[in-house]
């Protein structure tokens, strides 16, 4: 069979998906990447796919090629990595792009196609079933890490936390979410968001009352806060939600937050609380909505 191969397309559609694989294997793994970093990435995964199906290089269509190929391609990405960070990246990358393959090659053979028993019907599977690949790997690389936080393994990423305001403590349980990435607009320190309920023991009467009562009038609320000791501890924290624009969450700085991983304790100043109002898990399984970026401070 002869095979016939539109370099220019093929090339493009490889670069693309070359991308969109290790960007959302960035984002499950939560890494921080560089967009430079992953399109000269993904040029070199796409040269290489070019190399192998010219008749001379053949023989570099060998799993044990595609392997190393793949450590390179995730070393020149996301380089340096701690061995907990490689591994994690390594796994996402070929979960996604197993599961992505896989979804193709069923709606190939769900619309009809002859079995893919050679490298030219691979070759030759419709752009609108990889276009469909595409958006499968953007839709894993925006929701698949919130899926796997709240869904599947919610008691994993829930880790203590201990906030002490005014020499009183309150203890917790924060769910580490990706999603959330709220800072302070001033200083740019992370915020953690945890429900009022769950502060009462360490926050001022006044504070609470005050929250309660205008907590949807952030100037009436912002008056009352001026009349307490504690307005320097206070701040605004601007956030965007669905069909909220231009929400606003009060704050405060605490004395310490004292967070308790697996691998480690440590204890921060640069962190502000924003209260919730609303239940965060019906469950109660965690109080509070903890940024990565605490971790990292």
């Amino acid at each position: 069979m002869k095979l016939v191969v539109y370099l220019d397309l093929f090339s493009f559609i490889n670069l693309v998906m070359n991308y969109l694989i290790l960007w959302a294997s960035a984002k499950l793994s939560d890494l921080n990447y560089k967009v430079w970093r992953l399109f000269l990435t993904s040029v070199l995964g796409t040269v290489y796919t070019i190399v192998i199906i010219l008749p001379q290089f053949r023989f570099l269509n060998r799993i044990y090629f595609h392997f190393l190929i793949s450590i390179a391609m995730i070393l020149v990405a996301f380089a340096p990595l701690s061995r907990k960070y490689f591994f994690k990246a390594v796994g996402y990358f070929y979960l996604i792009t197993f599961v992505t393959a896989g979804a193709i090659f069923a709606l190939y053979n769900l619309t009809g196609g002859t079995p893919l028993d050679s490298l030219a019907q691979v070759l030759n599977i419709p752009p609108e079933l990889i276009i469909l690949g595409s958006i499968l790997i953007i839709i894993i690389g925006k929701f698949g890490w919130m899926f796997i936080q709240y869904k599947l393994l919610p008691d994993i990423f829930c880790i203590p936390v201990v906030i002490s305001f005014d020499d009183k403590l309150v203890k917790l349980k924060a769910l580490v979410d990706t999603g959330n990435q709220l800072q302070d607009p001033l200083t740019k320190v992370p915020v953690i968001v945890v429900e009022v309920g769950a502060l009462d023991e360490i926050l001022p009467d006044k504070v609470k009352k005050a929250f309660y009562r205008y907590k949807n009038d952030t100037g009436r609320l912002l008056n009352e806060m001026t009349d307490n000791d504690w307005i320097s501890r206070f701040r605004l924290i601007p956030f965007y939600s669905l069909g909220k624009d231009n929400g606003m969450l009060i704050g405060f700085r605490p004395d310490m937050v004292t967070i308790t991983t697996k691998d480690e304790i440590f204890t921060t100043k640069r962190v502000i609380i924003a209260l919730q109002d609303k239940r965060l898990d019906k469950d109660n399984n965690y109080q509070a909505l903890l940024n990565p970026e605490v971790l990292r401070a």
